[in-house]
């Protein structure tokens, strides 16, 4: 008898519709909290909701979104502040006097599950080389971490699609050498940590290496080689005058 009391008095007080579709939206380590009302929710309802961080185990409110509107996303940038931790969101809606079950996020590691934005590149010929000058996706974090520890960059030739991928350390300029003078190259590149693969790659930008060279150089060199002949004939004659018999006489 008491049993079915029990039982009726929770139908009673969880009689309000669960969220539904509770997930974390992360780019740039900026994380937002999406769900919708379960069908049949009052119009009149909230929501709540708290976090966990399992390395210390307990649920908490969160301070801005304790009496949220249908679907308001709630910002978790501020909670998250352990990129390296992981978490756990839940969202429960409640009326004046009956509170719905929580319904949970997925479990979320904020370095892991983020999406790295595209990087912004620069890029431009240098000889038998392109500079590429890169600068990293900002992130939203407050914690002086080398989170983008790699870079990923493709390289195709425009003429024909040949291409070669190329990975190094981030840095903010960086030389492809090896290539043809006087060839247009298309780039893209893509920023990679050692813990997340989501990352989204760069505009891609195409640029000509340095025309060929050697046409320059000949006509320098034979403009260099007449001034040369011209001073040495003028050089030889003024040598030829000064001991000369006609100019000891005078």
């Amino acid at each position: 008898m008491l049993w079915t009391f029990l039982l009726l008095l929770m139908d009673y007080v969880l009689c309000v519709p669960h969220p539904v579709n509770v997930s974390i939206w992360s780019f740039n380590l900026e994380h937002i909290l999406h769900f919708l009302p379960g069908p049949g929710t009052p119009a009149n309802a909230l929501f709540g909701i708290q976090v966990l961080k399992l390395s210390k185990g307990k649920w908490r409110d969160v301070a801005r979104c304790t009496r949220m509107n249908p679907a308001q996303p709630c910002d978790l940038t501020l909670v998250f502040k352990d990129p390296m931790d992981i978490y756990q969101a839940r969202v429960q809606a409640f009326t004046s006097d009956q509170r719905s079950n929580w319904t949970e996020s997925a479990l979320f590691q904020p370095l892991s599950d983020t999406i790295l934005g595209p990087p912004l590149l620069m890029l431009s010929g240098c000889g038998n080389c392109l500079l590429l000058r890169i600068s990293p996706p900002l992130l939203k974090t407050d914690q002086p971490l080398n989170l983008l520890a790699e870079l990923h960059v493709q390289v195709q030739r425009s003429r024909d699609g040949a291409q070669f991928n190329l990975s190094m350390p981030l840095r903010e300029e960086i030389r492809v050498e090896h290539l043809q003078r006087g060839v247009e190259y298309c780039v893209i590149v893509t920023v990679h940590t050692m813990f997340n693969e989501n990352s989204t790659p760069s505009k891609r930008l195409c640029a000509e290496s340095s025309p060929p060279v050697t046409g320059l150089v000949s006509i320098v060199a034979v403009v260099l080689s007449a001034l040369l002949v011209s001073l040495l004939v003028s050089l030889l004659g003024w040598l030829l005058f000064c001991f000369s018999p006609v100019s000891r006489e005078l």
